[in-house]
């Protein structure tokens, strides 16, 4: 019923090989720049030198430092340095990345002189001029696009974690400068008992338990392909396209996703917060919006519609129907296919706050467990 890990796997190798392809792009783009503009003195009287193959060797050399910088920002460094104001994250994993590519670039230094000289790698001469060049103008030139590209690629995924994957394209192109309807699914997950652990806690704290809450719940959003719209108080609003909430029931298996990510940490919850553990409810909706850019000082992607107030008030439910889980017939009646460990149960048909009309509503049972 969880996010498989090879859909996982999928995802984040996707978004690697992107960054080592933009990497290897820049890295020929640069070298043929440097060759145009005869920077080095190397590439005009060394015989040996061709220009082919320093393009190539220079894409490859490019797209393994972004495979490798893509691999340690997204995977090693990704939670490393998370409670840390952004300039030491990014100084931290700046000086990581630079001391890789002062490993790959003399590397393939000898690499490249072995292939122009004919000689072994461990030759003093190719290791002598390996050196050479490593410490010279064309390195330097290198090490600058580097530094550029790693600036930019930590950007990068600094704005997909603040506005979602995708979103900063579409601000780009220009998708929601007019405003336009469209049909989308919204969960509204509200967190369990949350007045009584803010007063326990205390402001800051409670503020610290929000910020751990949201943030390990943000790997089941980004892997199911959903889309924080808001966070409001305690609440998260989550947003999935009709494509990307039907596949393999995205928008369904996320909420699953979210309580299986929170349980490998509740040690860690209980020994920092007093034995407070974060859990929480939800409610499914589906239906069409119209999603616009807004706002002049602080330009804002909203969502409006009366799916909006529904899935809120279908969440509100929960509470007292005592499950955890809600959705409309209507996003039931789309899913195609649900995971095979979950049963559905009618809760009944309630006419919700601001409704003319009853809506029926479902819950979702796992089957190796009661869960009313």
């Amino acid at each position: 019923m969880n996010l498989s890990f090879s859909t996982k796997l999928k995802i984040k190798i996707g978004q690697v090989i992107l960054i080592g392809f933009v990497w290897g792009i820049f890295g020929a783009l640069d070298s043929t720049i440097t060759w145009c503009i005869g920077q080095s003195h190397y590439m005009d009287t060394n015989e040996y030198y061709n220009f082919g193959f320093d393009i190539a060797l220079t894409f490859v050399g490019f797209l393994i430092g972004g495979l490798a910088a893509g691999t340690l920002l997204l995977g090693v460094l990704k939670n490393r340095w998370n409670n840390r104001p952004f300039w030491v994250s990014f100084l931290n994993s700046s000086l990581v990345i630079f001391f890789f590519h002062c490993c790959i670039s003399w590397f393939f230094y000898v690499y490249r002189f072995s292939h122009e000289l004919h000689k072994s790698f461990f030759n003093v001469e190719v290791v002598s001029a390996a050196n050479h060049y490593f410490l010279g103008p064309p390195h330097l030139g290198n090490t600058l696009v580097i530094m550029l590209l790693t600036t930019g690629t930590i950007f990068w995924i600094r704005v997909n974690h603040r506005y979602g994957p995708g979103n900063l394209l579409s601000s780009f192109l220009g998708k929601y400068h007019l405003p336009k309807e469209e049909e989308r699914i919204f969960m509204f997950l509200d967190m369990k008992s949350s007045t009584t652990i803010a007063e326990h806690l205390g402001h800051i704290r409670f503020h610290q338990f929000l910020d751990d809450f949201f943030r390990d719940i943000s790997d089941a959003i980004l892997y199911s392909k959903g889309e924080v719209y808001q966070y409001v108080g305690d609440e998260v609003v989550v947003s999935w396209t009709m494509k990307n909430g039907m596949a393999n029931a995205n928008c369904i298996r996320c909420f699953y996703e979210m309580k299986k990510d929170l349980k490998k940490k509740i040690t860690f919850y209980k020994n920092k917060y007093d034995g407070f553990f974060p859990e929480f409810k939800a409610g499914l909706h589906v239906g069409k919006v119209t999603t616009g850019e807004i706002g002049k000082i602080k330009r804002d992607l909203v969502h409006t519609g009366d799916v909006m107030n529904t899935t809120a008030r279908i969440q509100e439910k929960c509470n007292e129907l005592d499950v955890k889980i809600l959705l409309s017939e209507d996003l039931l009646t789309k899913l195609v296919l649900l995971p095979a460990q979950l049963s559905v149960r009618k809760k009944g048909s309630f006419l919700l706050r601001g409704k003319t009309e009853a809506v029926n509503l479902y819950t979702l049972v796992e089957r190796n467990f009661a869960e009313s």
